[in-house]
C-alpha cells in the first residue's frame, strides 16, 4: 500500500458523501491507499457512508474519546498501514489526481520533505466578499494558494492536505493535543519543521476544492480561540512576530481600529473599507482570544 489518507473528522456540514467519491474517482489504483476516518464525536452520519465507499476500496473509521483534530490526526497515524501518511480536511474535495500527486512526489523525494496540495473555494461560494477576501489574502490557510507557485515560503505547513513520511512524523513529536480546537497545532507543527530543516514543497496537482461556507461571525469566533491556543505556542516557542504585533498592542487601541474601521465602511463600503473591517474585526477577536487566555492576578485576600 503506497498511502494512508487520514481524515479526522470536525463539526461541517458539508456533504460528506461528495468528498468520499471524489476518493473513488482518484487516477492512483483504489488498491494503492487506504481512507482512514477518524471521529471524535463530531459528527454521527458518515458510518454508512463509509460502508458502502469500503466495498470499493480501503476505507475505515476509528473512534476516539479525546477532542480536537490534533488528537484525531495522530490516532489516524497509529491506525495507518502506509509508511507514506496524507492528511486531508474533511471539507476537501480531492481532484482526481491527489492522491497519485502525493505518492509520485514521495517517491522522488527524501524522507525529510513535506507536500502541501492547495485547496481553493468553488466560484459559487467566491460570490461572498468575505470568503473572496478571506482566500485571496491568505488569511484563511496561512497562504494564498493562487499565487503560491510563485512565492512558495519555506517551511509554510497546514493539515488540510498535507503529506509526509511515517519517519518524520514519529521524529517531530506528533501534533500537540493539548491544543482542544481544530487550529493552530499544524502552524505548531510548522514551527518544530522549521527549526529542524525541514522543506515543504508546493504540489499543484494535488489540488481540492474546499467547500465551507466560511462566515464572518464563525471566522471571528475561530480567530478568538486562535488567539487563546497562541499563548501556548509562544510558551513553548517564544515570540512569534507575526502575532505579537496584535497582542503586544493595548487592547483598547485595538477595539478602537476596530470600531473605526466598522464606521468607514459603513460611510461608504468600497473593497478596501470591507478589507479593513474584516481584517480589523479579526484582529481584534486574536487579540482578545489571547488577553482572555492570560493568567489572572489572585484577589488579595
Amino acid at each position: 500500500m503506497d498511502a494512508s489518507v487520514v481524515i479526522a473528522l470536525n463539526p461541517h456540514e458539508n456533504d460528506f458523501d461528495r468528498v468520499l467519491e471524489a476518493y473513488l474517482q482518484q487516477t492512483a489504483p483504489p488498491s494503492s491507499f487506504e481512507i482512514i476516518v477518524v471521529n471524535g464525536g463530531a459528527r454521527g452520519d458518515v458510518q454508512a457512508k463509509l460502508r458502502r465507499a469500503s466495498r470499493i476500496m480501503p476505507v475505515r473509521m476509528i473512534e476516539i474519546e479525546g477532542h480536537g483534530r490534533a488528537a484525531a490526526n495522530n490516532a489516524g497515524v497509529g491506525a495507518a498501514q502506509s509508511d507514506l501518511i496524507v492528511f486531508m480536511a474533511d471539507d476537501f474535495v480531492p481532484c482526481a489526481t491527489l492522491v497519485r500527486a502525493h505518492i509520485d512526489f514521495h517517491r522522488h523525494a527524501g524522507a525529510r520533505a513535506v507536500g502541501i496540495g492547495p485547496a481553493f473555494f468553488a466560484d459559487g461560494l467566491r460570490e461572498d466578499p468575505f470568503r473572496r477576501w478571506l482566500e485571496d489574502s491568505g488569511l484563511l490557510f496561512g497562504i494564498a494558494f493562487g499565487m503560491a507557485a510563485n512565492d512558495w515560503p519555506q517551511g509554510f505547513f497546514y493539515v488540510g492536505n498535507a503529506s509526509m513520511q511515517r519517519s518524520l512524523f514519529e521524529e517531530l513529536g506528533r501534533f500537540d493535543e493539548a491544543f482542544d480546537y481544530d487550529l493552530t497545532d499544524d502552524f505548531e507543527f510548522s514551527l518544530r519543521l522549521r527549526r529542524r530543516g525541514v522543506r515543504t514543497h508546493f504540489l499543484p496537482k494535488a489540488r481540492c476544492g474546499h467547500e465551507h461556507e466560511v462566515t464572518l461571525g464563525e471566522r471571528i469566533e475561530t480567530a478568538r480561540r486562535s488567539g487563546e491556543a497562541a499563548r501556548r505556542v509562544s510558551a513553548r516557542h517564544g515570540r512569534i512576530a507575526q502575532w505579537a504585533a496584535l497582542y503586544e498592542r493595548p487592547l483598547d487601541e485595538v477595539v478602537r481600529a476596530a470600531r473605526r474601521a466598522e464606521e468607514q465602511d459603513a460611510r461608504g463600503s468600497t473593497a478596501e473599507t470591507r478589507a479593513a473591517k474584516f481584517q480589523s474585526l479579526l484582529n481584534l477577536a486574536f487579540a482578545q482570544g489571547f488577553h482572555a487566555a492570560l493568567p489572572q492576578p489572585t484577589a488579595e485576600r
